[in-house]
């Protein structure tokens, strides 16, 4: 008995050496029906490894870098708003992402008021980089894209109210369609310091086809002369992108700016048709840096 006992611990630890053996030479060993393969040799993939030169974040350039590389440069904030309603009428229309709620608008304009800033139009900053006409410290400009119909019924009345100026960027083959401003309300504004801008005919992003962009903006700019409009020549690029056809094809009709959706403050002379805007949202204004 003790004699079986002796050769059964021995077969025990002879099936655990050869157990031990194959899982170090990376065989591969049949366990409960999975096939489990072990190699301790294998190396971390590339892709862990650590760079032992990282590339650095570009630092952003000051005031006066970009004015002796692009100027010259004022630093004037061109805010940026889509809809101005009610937070309901926003979400019944999937609209939240773009709307900025009118209680908030006012709010807004309330403190751009207290700050004793000054509302500017297009042709201030035209004159600023043709003339070197001198702007007023603590200005700004109000920009609203795609030409909604809460503009008119939501935003104009409160502008009034402080007295501010603004500009709509109007995609005239959108206007008199539901939600979008009719010519009528256009007109009706125009006295009250309100611009409308070239914002092409249907919304067209201008990286589409050059034939296609062609037509949209020249269209957009006859329908917008033809009702005695963006006299000083401006534009935004739907989403925001340009290229180098839509700015020669701008230049070439006589356009003095161009609005994109890049983030910034400081506008130059030489990225006059790649100017920044500021996205506003529903937080105050000072979160801004206004």
């Amino acid at each position: 008995m003790q004699k079986r006992i002796i050769l059964l611990f021995l077969f025990i630890i002879f099936l655990g050496a050869l157990v031990y053996g194959q899982i170090n030479s990376g065989t591969t060993n049949n366990w409960k029906g999975r096939n489990i393969e072990v190699d301790f040799k294998t190396e971390l993939p590339a892709a862990t490894q650590l760079s032992p030169t990282p590339t650095p974040t570009p630092k952003p350039l000051t005031f006066s870098e970009m004015n002796q590389l692009y100027g010259p440069c004022v630093y004037l904030p061109v805010l940026m708003y889509h809809y101005v309603q009610d937070i309901k009428t926003a979400q019944k229309n999937a609209q939240t992402g773009q709307t900025v709620q009118t209680k908030n608008f006012r709010e807004q304009l309330e403190y751009l008021k207290n700050k004793g800033y000054n509302s500017l139009q297009f042709s201030d900053l035209i004159s600023f980089f043709e003339n070197g006409t001198t702007l007023p410290s603590k200005s700004f400009l109000l920009t609203f894209d795609d030409g909604y119909e809460d503009f008119y019924i939501n935003a104009l009345p409160i502008l009034k109210e402080f007295g501010y100026k603004a500009s709509v960027f109007l995609s005239t083959g959108l206007v008199n369609n539901p939600g979008y401003l009719s010519w009528q309300q256009i007109s009706d504004s125009q006295g009250s310091g309100i611009y409308y801008a070239n914002h092409t005919w249907s919304h067209k992003n201008v990286l589409a086809k050059p034939d296609l962009v062609e037509k949209e903006i020249t269209l957009a700019d006859a329908q917008l002369t033809e009702h005695g409009l963006n006299q000083s020549k401006v534009f935004a690029y739907p989403y925001g992108s340009s290229n180098n056809f839509s700015e020669e094809l701008l230049m070439k009709i006589g356009y003095h700016l161009a609005f994109t959706t890049r983030y910034g403050s400081v506008l130059c002379i030489k990225q006059r048709y790649q100017l920044p805007r500021i996205r506003v949202g529903n937080a105050s204004l000072a979160t801004y840096g206004l």
